[in-house]
């Protein structure tokens, strides 16, 4: 099979003109088979091995450039067995591609991190490297509403010209600022952006994620290591009772506080922020706001539905206040408080229809259905015991 896939695979390699197109040529091959499972295990042990033995079989000028690409990512042991294929048809006078040379001679020179300042929706990590012949920079975006994991990765030039064209042509509103990483930093960020990719279940990711993965994975280790990333504190129940009373109290809330279900709205706003959302419960954008209404209320809160209802009346005037508390210019806040008003029929249809509920809110309303006490523990275990029993019989 593998013999079968060489003569396709090798029609570009004779164009790559230096070691970073052989590097993203190599890399995008390899995303082929990452994180594919065979009945005999890991796709990638099976045929990246393969591969390289057809490589070396083909023996020509593009087998040995391929090989020579194959060398420089992937996992190190796929890595050395390319190189030693590599060798051996160098040994027998093939001739080496132009830019063989270049290879290991890359190095990284700073980092800067990419920053939304106004909404926060994400940040990325711009690396900067010299190789033989040119500066380029690789670029990781790392989306702050898909739980911190790598959502882009791109390729452009020097860091120099990213911070020219963002003087230039930066989006207005948007807040974007430039501030030096440590390297080590840096590698720290990414990897853990990579590893809650790798830990998400089909992820909503660009194309050139998986593309330049094999790249990145190999670019990871150029970087010192060291750095421990503080992890994000769990917000204390009495700080969320202080952040509703806070509200309750300022300008935007203080109409709310006779309205019970206005109050329940604001307490589930205020857990999704601490629990789920990057940043915490003061961080809102019309992101967070379409992901707060359509997709973690309906799938996990249980309540009635003038409940719901208020949530489109309320929630306005939280990410109104918990915008001014974060200094937010009133564009953006009005901004924010209109993406409510957008996403109200989804949230109301969403909430009303049971595919979208999670396990938890479905068990919760079952157990409503048969008058459970959800603060009773022998009534939720003798629910449990029920359904269990009807699904074995």
């Amino acid at each position: 099979m593998m013999d079968g896939l060489v003569p396709a695979t090798l029609r570009g390699v004779g164009q790559l003109s230096d070691a970073l197109d052989a590097e993203c040529w190599a890399s995008e091959l390899t995303s082929m088979w990452r994180g594919l499972w065979l009945f005999d295990g890991d796709a990638e042990e099976v045929f990246a091995p393969a591969f390289v033995r057809a490589l070396a079989r083909r023996g020509t000028r593009n087998a040995l450039a391929a090989l020579r690409a194959l060398s420089m990512v992937g996992r190190q042991a796929n890595r050395r067995l390319a190189e030693r294929a590599a060798d051996g048809l160098a040994a027998r006078r093939v001739p080496e591609p132009k830019w063989s040379r270049e290879r290991g001679q890359l190095r990284a020179l700073s980092a800067v991190l990419m920053c939304e300042e106004t909404f926060d929706d994400g940040a990325g990590v711009l690396i900067e490297f010299s190789s033989a012949t040119r500066r380029h920079t690789l670029g990781i975006y790392v989306d702050h509403n898909l739980g911190g994991l790598v959502k882009d990765a791109f390729l452009a030039g020097p860091l120099s010209d990213i911070r020219e064209e963002l003087k230039r042509n930066a989006p207005p509103g948007v807040g974007l600022t430039l501030r030096d990483l440590e390297l080590s930093e840096a590698r720290a960020r990414v990897e853990r952006a990579l590893d809650i990719l790798d830990h998400t279940l089909e992820p909503p990711i660009s194309d050139d994620v998986p593309s330049l993965r094999a790249l990145i994975d190999a670019r990871l280790p150029l970087l010192p290591g060291g750095c421990v990333l503080a992890e994000e504190q769990e917000v204390p129940i009495e700080e969320r009772e202080r952040l509703l009373e806070e509200f309750l109290a300022s300008p935007e809330g203080v109409r709310w506080r006779d309205n019970q279900h206005a109050c329940a709205a604001i307490a589930r706003a205020i857990d999704f922020g601490a629990d789920f959302n990057h940043g915490g419960p003061l961080r809102w954008s019309p992101v967070v706001v379409e992901i707060f209404m359509t997709s973690w209320l309906p799938r996990r809160v249980v309540g009635e539905d003038a409940l719901f209802a208020s949530v489109a009346e309320v929630l306005p005037d939280w990410v109104r206040y918990a915008g001014r508390i974060r200094g937010l210019p009133a564009a953006a806040l009005a901004q924010t408080a209109a993406a409510v008003q957008e996403f109200r029929e989804e949230m109301l249809s969403a909430v009303a229809d049971p595919r979208q509920w999670g396990p938890a809110k479905l068990f919760a309303m079952a157990a409503e259905q048969e008058g459970v006490d959800l603060h009773d523990p022998a009534a939720l275990r003798a629910l449990v015991e029920r359904f269990n029993a009807r699904l074995a019989a």
